[in-house]
């Protein structure tokens, strides 16, 4: 397979909108044995989100099933892009690129556009395509981030389903 923008990884992520993200989780590792999933307390980002600037405040977890990494957005705050898939679920995969603006520009000449766009403390340029209309979910675009995506692959191997709900951190 000749190597692309988005193959290079491949797929590392999958990513569900949740209400409640402990729940979800634990139902998550009750029916594919997945886990232990990590939460960190609410953030609030800056985001662009159709053209503008505005804040947004949401948790997430982490948990491991096999190679794949699960993903767990709980939103608490207005407005809500992730509100656009029109329900809670799947929401996206992740891929991670090595040339971000590449990326952007390749989606852009595809007719593609962010549904939002943001950047982490840490300068983490962040980016969720809208493949909504053609494809049922987005994807989200960023450099890679492996050692944090191998603590939580590293805690799921030989993990025997005792605390399966994890404060990152701790």
């Amino acid at each position: 397979m000749p190597e692309s923008i988005l193959n290079k990884y491949a797929t590392n992520q999958i990513s569900y909108y949740v209400e409640d993200m402990e729940a979800f989780a634990r139902a998550h590792m009750a029916l594919f044995g997945s886990g232990p999933f990590f939460y960190m307390d609410p953030m609030t980002q800056t985001i662009t989100y159709k053209g503008e600037q505005v804040e947004l405040t949401m948790a997430t977890a982490f948990g491991q099933f096999g190679e794949l990494q699960i993903e767990l957005v709980q939103v608490l705050s207005e407005p809500n892009p992730y509100e656009e898939l029109g329900r809670y679920g799947f929401h996206h995969f992740s891929n991670w690129v090595d040339d971000f603006d590449a990326a952007l520009a390749h989606f852009d000449s595809l007719g593609y556009q962010p549904l939002f766009t943001m950047e982490s403390g840490g300068g983490l340029r962040v980016a969720y395509i809208d493949l909504l209309a053609d494809y049922g979910h987005y994807l989200e675009i960023h450099a890679p981030i492996k050692q944090v995506w191998d603590m939580f692959k590293k805690a799921s191997e030989d993990w025997d389903g005792s605390d399966p709900w994890r404060k990152m951190g701790r």
